[in-house]
């Protein structure tokens, strides 16, 4: 079962530090194994990682230089410069998403672990607070030829540099440098590739699971999701009929069967697994009002109108399109659908916490995600440096970063494989869950002007969760106005 009693931070620590580790980094991604067979579908979650004993791992070289200690006492350590080290100086400047603070100390820790492999090679940092804000600012640089060579990339941000030609084809390095791409998830290569080309070299995964107090459903004698899994079905009708069973009381301490689903990157998976689209592959015509679409759409909003197991904004008074995090990691949701995002808030909480798989729509069994990739710009005036930075973020000491974060994930499956990712783990997270979610994990093709397509997406779907439009009403003003916005030029 994957569960465990919450610890104290000393606690935790102690229960997961490890002795030091220490790997070289080599060109190319070095240390990748060969990739597993991709699993098969199932719902019934593996044995616990958190059972495992921790890696024991190499003793850093003597000469070591000290890069990275992290939360779980992982030690990123490199003796000398990487074997390609030569080729890349000068600036290189890179563009990336974050706010001050927890959210850019990944990108703060992976420049400095570069600083050490490429010391030749300045690194000039050009940060936006926000995925809408980064693409503007690329579009603006890109229009007044003054490009950064090194852009992070995303699923939602994806699309319209891929499509106006305006990021560098990385297959012939990944060739050169015999990088195994069978080694990424499924969805990270689709994202990034049109044709024969590769416009980005993925380095982290937004894994998907539900997580859920296991106190509420022992307390309403519910039987745990992970049971429920094993023993089968676990879809739609079976989440359903346990979360009106996990609401009780009323007023601002009533208990809510499961978390509010509210961002467009969530609720694809629903339209998913209902055998829907949110629009077609040429991103000229919205799918949101199909009966697809609309019955994904519904089964989350009954949550809210029919069953009263789901928040809605007048109940939390947040505005309809986030602010309702805290509540699972309060104890007042059961279940919760999110990623290891999520992590910082549930170390906090006094609960039992869980994780299970996605149930399976009546359709499909895909799952939300989001895959993350270095990508270069084409006019890139460093693209040696942009290259090794790719590779340093994609290797095993850039992995080892993004895990010990807690806020994302491997992307690599040989990473997930290998004894140094069991480290990383709480004691109540589940490695085969996770990867059983990334290898179902749904593509989302963001459209060219995806801020605005979010904000009429979020109002209507707002709207629909209050009661005062119905859903086919809702995603029928969706498609109306969302189709407009299709047609406006990049």
């Amino acid at each position: 079962m994957a569960l465990a009693r919450h610890l104290s931070r000393r606690e935790l620590f102690n229960r997961l530090a490890v002795p030091m580790l220490a790997t070289a980094f080599v060109a190319a991604c070095g240390g990748q194994t060969a990739a597993p067979a991709a699993s098969g579908p199932s719902s019934a979650p593996a044995k616990p990682a958190a059972d495992a004993k921790p890696a024991e791992a190499a003793k850093p070289e003597a000469n070591a230089t000290l890069i990275y200690s992290g939360v779980t006492g992982t030690v990123v350590a490199v003796a000398k410069p990487a074997p390609d080290a030569a080729k890349a100086r000068g600036t290189m400047r890179y563009l990336y998403n974050a706010t001050p603070g927890p959210n850019e100390k990944v990108h703060l820790d992976l420049i400095d672990l570069y600083g050490k492999l490429y010391p030749d090679v300045t690194v000039e940092k050009i940060r936006v607070p926000d995925d809408a804000e980064g693409t503007r600012k690329l579009l603006a640089m890109i229009a007044a030829n003054d490009v950064p060579d090194l852009f992070w990339n995303r699923q939602r941000t994806a699309t319209p540099f891929i499509a106006r030609g305006a990021l560098l084809d990385l297959k012939p390095m990944v060739a050169a440098d015999k990088i195994d791409l069978n080694d990424f998830w499924p969805s990270a290569i689709k994202t990034y590739s049109r044709g024969e080309g590769l416009y980005g070299l993925p380095n982290s995964a937004s894994s998907n699971a539900y997580y859920f107090n296991a106190d509420l459903y022992n307390a309403s004698s519910v039987p745990l999701p992970t049971e429920t899994a094993k023993k089968g079905p676990w879809n739609w009708d079976v989440l359903t009929e346990q979360a009106i069973k996990l609401t009780k009381g009323d007023g601002p301490t009533k208990q809510f069967g499961i978390d509010p689903v509210l961002s467009i990157y969530s609720v694809d998976m629903f339209i998913w697994q209902a055998g829907g689209k949110l629009w077609d592959d040429d991103l000229k015509e919205c799918y949101l009002n199909s009966p697809e679409a609309v019955a994904g759409i519904q089964f989350l909003v009954d949550f809210a109108q029919k069953h009263k197991a789901m928040p809605t904004s007048a109940e939390t008074g947040s505005s309809g399109t986030g602010g309702v995090t805290d509540l699972f990691a309060g104890g007042r949701t059961a279940i919760k659908m999110a990623g290891r995002f999520v992590l910082d808030t549930l170390l906090k909480s006094s609960f039992q916490v869980g994780m299970v798989i996605a149930p399976e729509g009546p359709k499909a069994n895909t799952t939300r995600g989001d895959d993350l990739a270095a990508s270069i710009i084409k006019n890139a005036k460093n693209p040696e440096g942009a290259w090794g930075y790719a590779k340093m973020w994609s290797s095993d000491d850039g992995q080892k970063i993004i895990m010990d974060s807690r806020r994302s994930f491997t992307a690599r499956r040989s990473f997930l494989n290998s004894e140094a990712m069991k480290q990383f783990l709480l004691p109540w997270e589940d490695l085969e869950t996770y990867k059983l979610g990334l290898e179902r994990t749904g593509v989302y093709v963001a459209p060219n002007h995806t801020g605005e397509v979010n904000a009429i997406f979020d109002r209507e779907l707002n709207l629909a969760y209050l009661g005062e439009k119905s859903v086919k009403d809702a995603t029928d003003t969706m498609k109306k106005e969302i189709d407009v916005v299709l047609k406006k030029p990049l």
